[in-house]
């Protein structure tokens, strides 16, 4: 039956502490792995030790085996424990350190279990309980290696951690004074007690494992000092109360009930507890200060000072200003997050503003899937630099990614987010009093992280305002530029235009009367019957009068396109015969078409309902149209003329009109020049490669025909366009020139 005494009990809650703390230290594995097995090695081992010695105290009560017990975990937990050391405070022991415990540990064993042999009444006489010299090796062996992690402990100490990696330190200090103290005591066979120190060694050792992050010893010394302050206080009171009450009673002579005293004592001090509270934390505060800064007037002055800046820069200055007055820290910047595009990856380049420090720090450039990239985007929380170092999430970060958040000098990292949009990152240094960032520190240092955000995005939102001010600035002035320099070089073709028109014209105006002059003489030549009995030189005065018609239908023609420029070009509107036009028109060519012994058809063109327009100006139309078709026709060739009735609503004529197609087999038109020919003095082809007459193939013009007939039509508000396979003078694709004419011609202009 298990018995139910001090020392069974000590071991039972020690075997249920270390299986719990074993089960929580398996629960959570996954990071830190191997230091995290070494803690479960050791726990394993104390929660077998426990129960082999409660097995067999209840079984064989103060045997010597329980004791055996207990000496061989103690020389095994040093074993552990200093591994432990190394892997926590990050101390390498001496190799030398493991042999020399494997020896000491074979040796302890070879003489406790006699394994030499030594006769009974020998080994009786080398007794643990008595100096001997197993019990010497035990303690001298326990003393050694107890000294030596110390010794690794308070070198860890002195090493340049930062605070949080030194404040580690001094819980496993505490720690081992604990388990130091607990093996002490199993050395000596006081084995209730030493359970009972074991707990909270095992239990600090189990926290520092297992926590990334201890409390701040101040604050521990705060809570303890005020704890102790308050005990001692309470019993000095309880004591005084006690001892005060009964010769109270005793000398007003009544008698009374210790229950009721009592009842009074526990009144009067429900009654002190807060003032004496108030009055433990004051003596606390002076031992031990807590921290400069008040959390509520820091967050109003951070919020009232940020509100009216809008400038990224100075925003910067103000934030990493205010955190360090209030925290005092000797350095901290606030970097901007951009989001960019590098050879094609994306990237968070974190680009530093202004703040505080000797030097700006150059610009961060993290990966998306970088382990600190991760953090930092999704993790509403500080990142300690510390934990940037012995964190296995972070083991796989580029390297250089790790020696920039190095090169900062910075202790704790803030990140800044609006919605989850990451915005920036605030970098703080080392405090000035070389304490760590406390929890409060965090807690604060979270909250002025969202007012930064606020105040930072309204910080952008007028930059970008500002950006596109200036851009729509900039855009509006090159408009402005633009557009100037567009007037002026509009009127500087209206000018050219009009120059142009003017000259033209003058100069058809000038021609025509000398031309009329020569034409006149030209023609009292052509009826002397004396000259024209000469056949050469009729034939010389038969050229001079057709070249002075030539140059006449060219200035003619010159003129007519004068008056289309300047809307100058007065219509006749009357009732026109579409047919008749066009006969009159192939009645002045029959001397060209059977010269080049072209065929012409027409189709359809008497049927062809009368129109209203200028009859002198569409027979222009289809002159030029005509001749254009008989100029780029091989001889030989063929050409159609064909007119349809246009119904009402057909082709955007609401009261209908006619069509007139005008199709011949000849060269064609390169369907890149279909618009071009309509234009003012457009030459298809090389000119030097036309011929020089009117109605030759591939005869030269002043390229004003087709613009005239377009003109016109226009002005009848009608269309006219051109239609062609392409130009081929090989296979004669040929082309076709539409016309559409209205009935009516519009009232309104």
């Amino acid at each position: 039956m298990f018995p139910l005494e001090p020392h069974s009990i000590a071991t039972l809650i020690g075997s249920l502490l270390y299986l719990a703390a074993g089960l929580f230290t398996l629960r959570h594995f996954r990071h830190r792995r191997q230091v995290r097995l070494m803690l479960l090695a050791y726990l394993g081992l104390a929660f077998t030790a426990c129960v082999l010695e409660l097995v067999l105290h209840t079984a064989r009560p103060n045997h010597e085996l329980v004791y055996r017990t207990n000496h061989y975990w103690l020389v095994l937990s040093i074993f552990l424990y200093m591994e432990l050391t190394w892997q926590v405070l990050l101390v390498r022991p001496r190799k030398e350190l493991r042999i020399l415990w494997l020896a000491w540990l074979a040796l302890f064993t070879i003489v406790d279990l006699n394994l030499l042999g030594i006769s009974e009444s020998t080994y009786r006489a080398l007794n643990f309980s008595q100096p001997s010299f197993t019990g010497a090796a035990l303690a001298v062996g326990w003393l050694g290696f107890t000294w030596y992690l110390f010794y690794l402990a308070l070198k860890a100490l002195r090493k340049p951690y930062e605070p949080v990696t030194r404040n580690r330190g001094y819980y496993w200090v505490l720690a081992l004074i604990f388990i130091a103290s607990s093996d002490f005591l199993f050395l000596f066979d006081f084995l209730t007690l030493g359970h009972i120190l074991r707990w909270p060694g095992v239990l600090f050792t189990a926290t520092v494992v297992l926590r990334e992050f201890m409390p701040d010893t101040r604050v521990a010394e705060r809570i303890a000092l005020n704890y102790l302050v308050m005990t001692t206080l309470t019993a000095i009171v309880l004591i005084v109360g006690l001892l005060v009450t009964p010769p109270l009673f005793d000398a007003v002579q009544v008698n009374y009930n210790a229950a009721l005293a009592g009842m009074v004592v526990a009144i009067f001090l429900a009654a002190l507890l807060s003032p004496l509270w108030v009055f433990s934390q004051k003596i606390v505060q002076r031992i031990v200060p807590p921290t400069q800064y008040d959390t509520s007037l820091v967050l109003r002055e951070y919020s009232q000072s940020l509100s009216n800046i809008l400038e990224p820069d100075l925003l910067a200055s103000a934030a990493v200003g205010l955190v360090r007055d209030a925290i005092e820290i000797e350095r901290g910047y606030l970097f901007l997050v951009d989001s960019e595009l590098d050879e094609g990856r994306q990237i968070y380049r974190l680009r530093p503003s202004k703040g505080i420090g000797e030097t700006l720090p150059i610009a961060g450039v993290l990966a998306p899937d970088s382990p600190i990239a991760a953090y930092l985007r999704k993790q509403h929380k500080p990142l300690r630099q510390a934990e940037l170092e012995i964190n296995p999430l972070f083991q796989s970060a580029p390297k250089h990614e790790c020696k920039w958040f190095a090169s900062l000098g910075a202790e704790v990292y803030m990140p800044i987010y609006t919605k989850d949009d990451w915005m920036g990152l605030i970098a703080l240094g080392p405090k000035t009093s070389g304490t760590p960032y406390l929890d409060e520190d965090l807690a604060l240092l979270a909250t002025l992280a969202d007012q930064t955000a606020v105040a930072l995005q309204n910080a952008r939102l007028v930059e970008s305002l500002m950006r596109l001010n200036n851009d729509f600035r900039r855009a509006y002035a090159a408009m402005e530029q633009a557009n100037s320099h567009l007037k002026r070089a509009n009127q500087q073709l209206q000018n050219l235009d009009r120059t142009k028109s003017d000259f033209i014209n003058i100069a058809s105006h000038e021609l025509r009367t000398p031309l009329t002059i020569m034409r006149g003489y030209n023609e009292l030549l052509l009826e002397d019957q004396a000259l024209n009995g000469n056949a050469a030189q009729a034939k010389l005065i038969k050229g001079i009068y057709t070249g002075i018609t030539r140059l006449n239908e060219i200035i003619n023609s010159m003129l007519d396109m004068a008056s289309i420029d300047t809307r100058t070009f007065e219509l006749r509107v009357e009732m026109v015969s579409i047919f008749q036009v066009i006969q009159t028109v192939l009645t002045g060519l029959s001397g060209p078409l059977k010269e080049r012994n072209l065929n012409l058809d027409s189709e359809n063109l008497s049927d062809l309902p009368q129109i209203e327009g200028d009859a002198e100006a569409l027979r222009k139309v289809f002159y030029h149209v005509i001749i254009n078709a008989v100029k780029f026709t091989p001889d030989g060739g063929s050409i159609t003329i064909s007119g349809v009735p246009v119904s009402q609503g057909q082709l955007g004529l609401a009261e209908g009109g006619v069509e007139i197609i005008v199709a011949d087999r000849g060269i064609g038109i390169n369907p890149e020049y279909i618009e071009l020919i309509f234009t003012k003095f457009y030459q298809t082809g090389e000119l030097a490669l036309h011929s020089s007459g009117r109605t030759k193939f591939k005869g030269a013009g002043p390229g004003l025909g087709l613009a005239i007939a377009k003109g016109i039509v226009e002005a009848h508000r009608g269309k006219i366009w051109a239609v062609s396979p392409g130009y081929d003078e090989a296979r004669c694709p040929g082309s076709e020139f539409h016309i559409i004419l209205p009935l009516h011609f519009p009232k309104n202009g």
